[in-house]
C-alpha cells in the first residue's frame, strides 16, 4: 500500500517532468568561425505521444535572426528528443552570413524547477558547406508547485493534432501593446467552425466564420517574445479544409493572413518581439 501511495503521489510530478510542450530557450556553445546567436528559442509542439513539431528561432545582435520550423521524436521511455529544422521561414543575417538547417540531439534532465535538455545539433547534410557540431542546451521552468491533490492533466484533443505553422509576423517594440486580431471567413461562407487557442489558452471557442470579424487582443512583453496563434478546426463545413482570414492589427501596420486547418493539422500564426 505504501509502495502505491508514493506511486500515486509521484504521478502529477511525472506527468508535469514529461510535458515538453511550449518554449524552450537556450544557447549554442562557441564554434570557430561560426556567428554566435544571443539566444535560441524552440517552441515544442508534442502530438500523437511521441512525434514532434513546432519552430526553432535564433536571435542576433543588430535585430538579425533565423526562424525554421522543425520535425521530430520525442522518447519518453528515455527521455530524449531529436528534431531537424525542416523548412525556413525567415532569415535576416547580412549579406556575407551563411545559414545552414541542421538536426537537434538531446536528453532531457531536471534540476530543482528546472527542466533542461542536453545535447548536440549537426548540419544539414545536404548542406554545401560543412558547418562544425556544437553543443546546444535548452531550458524551461517546471510549474512553481503542484498541489498536494493534483491530478495529470488531460490534454485537450484538439492541441494533439500536428502543429502546421504558416505565417510568422514580426512585431517592433513599439508596436507590441494592444495588438488586435479578427477573425473571420476568407471566401465564401460555407459554416466553417473554429476554435482559437493563444499558445495553449482558449480564445475563441466553436466560433462559426462569417463575414463579420471574431475579435481578441495580445499584448508582447520581454516574458512574452514569442506567441502561436493556432487555427483549429471544428468543423470543415460544404468545402474542406477549414479556412480563416486573420487580420493582425498594430499601431501602424496591418496583416491579413490566410490559415487553414484540417482534423489532422492546426493552422498556426507566430508573432514574436523583433530583437533590437
Amino acid at each position: 500500500m505504501r509502495t502505491m501511495l508514493i506511486f500515486l503521489t509521484l504521478v502529477p510530478f511525472l506527468s508535469a517532468a514529461q510535458d515538453i510542450n511550449g518554449k524552450w530557450e537556450g544557447n549554442y556553445s562557441w564554434a570557430f568561425g561560426m556567428s554566435h546567436p544571443e539566444k535560441v528559442v524552440v517552441d515544442i509542439n508534442r502530438y500523437q505521444d511521441s512525434l514532434v513539431s513546432g519552430s526553432s528561432h535564433l536571435y542576433y545582435s543588430n535585430g538579425q535572426y533565423e526562424h525554421y520550423t522543425i520535425l521530430g521524436i520525442y522518447n519518453a521511455y528515455d527521455s530524449t528528443i531529436y528534431f531537424v529544422e525542416d523548412s525556413t521561414i525567415a532569415v535576416d543575417v547580412g549579406l556575407l552570413q551563411i545559414t545552414c538547417k541542421g538536426a537537434y540531439s538531446m536528453k532531457l534532465s531536471i534540476k530543482g524547477n528546472i527542466m533542461r535538455f542536453d545535447g548536440r545539433w549537426r548540419h544539414d547534410t545536404k548542406a554545401f558547406i560543412r558547418m562544425p557540431s556544437m553543443r546546444v542546451f535548452l531550458e524551461k521552468k517546471l510549474p512553481d508547485t503542484l498541489p498536494a491533490t493534483a491530478r495529470p492533466k488531460v490534454p485537450d484533443p484538439a492541441l494533439e493534432r500536428k502543429g502546421d505553422i504558416q505565417k510568422l509576423i514580426e512585431i517592433a517594440e513599439e508596436e507590441k501593446d494592444s495588438i488586435k486580431i479578427e477573425l473571420l471567413d476568407n471566401a465564401q461562407i460555407d459554416n466553417d467552425v473554429v476554435s482559437v487557442y493563444l499558445d495553449d489558452s482558449l480564445v475563441l471557442h466553436k466560433k462559426k466564420l462569417t463575414a463579420e470579424p471574431q475579435t481578441f487582443y495580445l499584448s508582447l512583453s520581454a516574458n512574452l517574445d514569442l506567441c502561436s496563434i493556432k487555427l483549429v478546426a471544428e468543423s470543415m463545413g460544404s468545402v474542406p479544409p477549414c479556412t480563416a482570414l486573420m487580420v493582425v492589427s498594430t499601431r501602424s501596420n496591418r496583416y491579413n493572413v490566410t490559415l487553414s486547418s484540417d482534423f489532422g493539422n492546426n493552422g498556426i500564426l507566430k508573432l514574436f518581439l523583433k530583437n533590437e
